[in-house]
C-alpha cells in the first residue's frame, strides 16, 4: 500500500512537472505572438502621431489668430461645463 502511494505521487510529481514545462511553452508562444502582433501597430500608431504632431504645429504658425481663438473658446466652454456642474451638484444638496 505505502509502495503504491509513493508510486502514485511520483507518478503526479512527474505529470505535474510534464504541465508546468508545457504551460511554460504555451506561455513563451503566446508572448511571443502578442509581441509580433503590437510591435508593428505601436509603431504605426506612433508614426501617425508624430505626423499629426508637426500638421498641428505647421497649423498653429501658420493661423496664430485661430489657435488664440480656438484656445480661449475651449477654455470659455469648460469653465462654463465646470459652472453647471458644480450648480448641478450644489443642488442636489
Amino acid at each position: 500500500m505505502a509502495r503504491d502511494l509513493s508510486a502514485d505521487i511520483e507518478r503526479l510529481t512527474a505529470q505535474l512537472t510534464d504541465l508546468r514545462a508545457a504551460l511554460a511553452k504555451q506561455a513563451s508562444v503566446s508572448a511571443d505572438d502578442a509581441s509580433s502582433y503590437i510591435v508593428p501597430r505601436a509603431r504605426q500608431a506612433v508614426r501617425q502621431l508624430r505626423h499629426e504632431g508637426y500638421q498641428l504645429s505647421d497649423t498653429v504658425r501658420r493661423n496664430p489668430g485661430t489657435t488664440t481663438g480656438a484656445i480661449v473658446g475651449a477654455l470659455a466652454l469648460t469653465a462654463a461645463f465646470a459652472f453647471l456642474l458644480s450648480k448641478a451638484g450644489s443642488d442636489r444638496d
